[in-house]
This record gives structure tokens, C-alpha cells and sequence, in this order.
């Protein structure tokens, strides 16, 4: 079992990246994956809350492994899920840090330990109190990929309505 799905994932990956250096190939194959008519505004929707859930989620390092091989058993849109979970890019990723503190806050009840956004926030003071951090990520995690993909469902109503009505 374990064969079979590394031997999928490593065929993905080769081709993905043979398209990505003809540009007729990786034009169709953004086409074909990100753009895929034959896909549901549910299932891209889901692959996209899906991609942020697991990008917000706190396994640092193994998120996109993760992503994509829980996608692949989901038979989600893997182009989209993997797209989606890179909003843990280098910029944001005090800010999701920030937020998942925050967020497990209000998990932590009156051992709750309020740090300012500002150049005391340290992977000390982070380590310190981890079980805060950890509770409000995977808060932080669920609602952005349910926002996420509630947003994404919507806005692709109202396209596909737009786009209908312009015919």
C-alpha cells in the first residue's frame, strides 16, 4: 500500500515539474489542475480550505508532505491544496505564530499569558508556553480553512453566475 501511494506521489511530482518548464505544457497544466472544469465549486472549495487548514496547522516542515498525501487520499484538487497551504510563507509566518498564541488564549482560561506583537516575542517565550500556542494553531487552523473555503465556494457562485449570465 505504502508502494503504491509513493509511487503515485513521485509520478505527480515528476510531471509536475516536467510541465513546469514548457510553457504550453504548464499553461495546460494549470488549465487542467487549477482551472479543472470537470471539478465540482464544492471539491475546490474543500481543496482550498483544506490547503489552508493543513498550512496553518503546527507541523513546521512537514505540512505540504502532509497536505499533499492526506489530498491525495481525500481525492481532493492536489494543485489547489498545495497552492492554498503555502500561506505559511516566510512573512506570515510570525503573523500566523501571532495569532495561534492569541487564539489559545481563550482555550487557556485564567493561565492565559498575554504577549504584545512586538520584538519580545521570542521562541523562548513561545516554548514557554507551548500548550497555548498549540490549542490556539489548531483553533486558528479550522476556522481559517473553514473561512477559507466557505469564501472560495461563494466566490465561485457568483463567477460561475456572472459568467453564465454574460453568455
Amino acid at each position: 500500500m505504502i508502494g503504491v501511494w509513493f509511487k503515485r506521489l513521485q509520478i505527480y511530482t515528476v510531471n509536475c515539474f516536467r510541465t513546469l518548464f514548457s510553457k504550453e505544457k504548464s499553461k495546460q497544466f494549470i488549465k487542467d489542475h487549477l482551472f479543472n472544469p470537470h471539478h465540482s465549486a464544492k471539491l475546490k472549495a474543500s481543496s482550498i480550505g483544506f490547503g489552508v487548514f493543513m498550512g496553518i496547522v503546527p507541523i513546521w516542515g512537514f505540512q505540504l508532505i502532509v497536505a499533499f498525501s492526506l489530498a491525495m487520499l481525500l481525492r481532493l484538487n492536489k494543485a489547489l491544496v498545495i497552492l492554498a497551504a503555502h500561506i505559511s510563507f516566510a512573512p506570515m509566518i510570525p503573523v500566523i505564530i501571532f495569532m495561534s498564541y492569541k487564539a489559545g488564549g481563550y482555550w487557556m482560561g485564567n493561565k492565559n499569558i498575554d504577549i504584545p506583537f512586538s520584538g519580545s516575542i521570542s521562541i523562548k517565550s513561545i516554548s514557554l508556553h507551548f500548550e497555548q500556542y498549540l490549542y490556539g494553531s489548531i483553533s486558528l487552523a479550522i476556522a481559517a480553512g473553514i473561512i477559507a473555503g466557505l469564501l472560495t465556494f461563494v466566490l465561485l457562485k457568483i463567477f460561475k453566475k456572472k459568467a453564465t449570465a454574460a453568455v
